[in-house]
């Protein structure tokens, strides 16, 4: 007889009974989404997972008594789980204070569903569900206290070689997962690195703004969402705006576009990625960070084989390495690195590659 296919255990934790609802009835529509237990605030969630570990749970921020960053921090520390943060808050000021929950440890964040009556529920909710089945596999590790953190080495790897390839712009595609990376990245890059910087990350439309405003708080360089026909100025960060591609028309010039989706994403890396083939050719450092899917693989190898600098982040340190993992499998990586290490390369090959 085959075997039954292991339902994923879910955990909802919001203190609005209705949201609650909400969230119960779309996941109890899926037969492979077993609902093992609500939790109206964040010590409630931590309780139940002390006893009874779902796979992953849906985490609200704001709660009573204790709030979703908190609790997800808690978790993390002592038994952890994936954890998505789901918000309904599309302010730029909240959804810029909702990125703080990936610092606790939470795996993504994504927007709640709209509801029954909109026209994209539908849409909406198959989008939701299937993104929190793929999350519940995320293999996640214990966080330590808020003190702990691995500083940047300054020692140079044996699989990172220097280059004396000319750089004129570095272009980072991430997806799950990157978020972190590449807020780690922007704060240990040298505040007068000698190019502008442009980042694909799969976000929900509601949270780009959010997103940049929590970059930059801690960025070493000043991080901008895109607009088309931007010139591009060394030292700035440039981010894809919410359902809309990023590429270059021409040197110094930036393109943003309502083309249609890409391997299912708008904005897309690949897009960006071939656009800077295009334009600089071989004069560009390409980086694929964590995520889920292949999107970029392709047209960083395209990059490669032009003559571009290549980097796909590490297994080991990747949240999920589907984007990076295609990447290598397709022969696309220059390197292969962990984060310091991309840390280490943009240090010694770029900023001095404007002579």
């Amino acid at each position: 007889m085959p075997m039954t296919k292991r339902k994923i255990k879910i955990l909802i934790a919001d203190d609005s009974l209705t949201v609650r609802n909400f969230l119960v009835k779309i996941f109890s529509v899926d037969p492979e989404i077993e609902i093992v237990g609500t939790a109206t605030d964040g010590l409630e969630a931590i309780e139940f997972v002390r006893k009874d570990k779902p796979d992953i749970i849906t985490m609200d921020i704001n709660m009573p008594r204790l709030d979703g960053f908190e609790a997800t921090l808690k978790i993390m520390q002592e038994n952890p789980i994936p954890i998505v943060i789901v918000s309904g808050d599309y302010d730029t000021t909240d959804t810029a204070k909702t990125f703080k929950a990936l610092e606790c440890g939470a795996v993504a964040i994504l927007p709640r569903p709209v509801g029954v009556g909109n026209t994209d529920f539908d849409h909406a909710v198959h989008h939701f569900v299937s993104n929190i089945k793929l999350l519940s596999e995320v293999k996640v590790i214990r966080r330590w206290n808020r003190t702990h953190h691995t500083p940047v080495s300054n020692e140079a790897p044996l699989a990172m070689k220097e280059t004396n390839q000319p750089i004129r712009v570095i272009a980072i595609g991430a997806s799950a997962g990157g978020p972190l990376v590449l807020q780690k990245i922007l704060k240990e890059i040298p505040s007068d690195i000698s190019v502008p910087v442009l980042i694909v990350q799969h976000l929900d439309i509601e949270f780009a703004q959010g997103y940049a405003d929590w970059l930059n708080i801690q960025s070493s360089i000043p991080v901008k969402i895109a607009k088309d026909g931007d010139i591009l100025t060394p030292g700035v960060a440039y981010m894809a705006p919410g359902n809309h591609h990023l590429g270059v028309k021409a040197f110094n010039t930036i393109m943003v576009s309502a083309d249609p989706k890409e391997k299912g994403h708008r904005p897309s890396v690949a897009f960006l990625f071939r656009s800077l083939r295009e334009v600089y050719r071989n004069q560009v450092l390409a980086i694929i960070l964590s995520g889920m899917g292949d999107d970029g693989a392709e047209e960083l190898k395209l990059l490669k084989d032009k003559g571009a600098v290549t980097i796909a982040q590490d297994f080991e340190s990747s949240l999920i390495h589907g984007m990076p993992g295609e990447a290598i499998r397709l022969g696309a990586a220059s390197y292969i690195l962990s984060p310091n290490q991309i840390i280490q390369f943009i240090k010694r090959n770029v900023s001095s590659s404007i002579k």
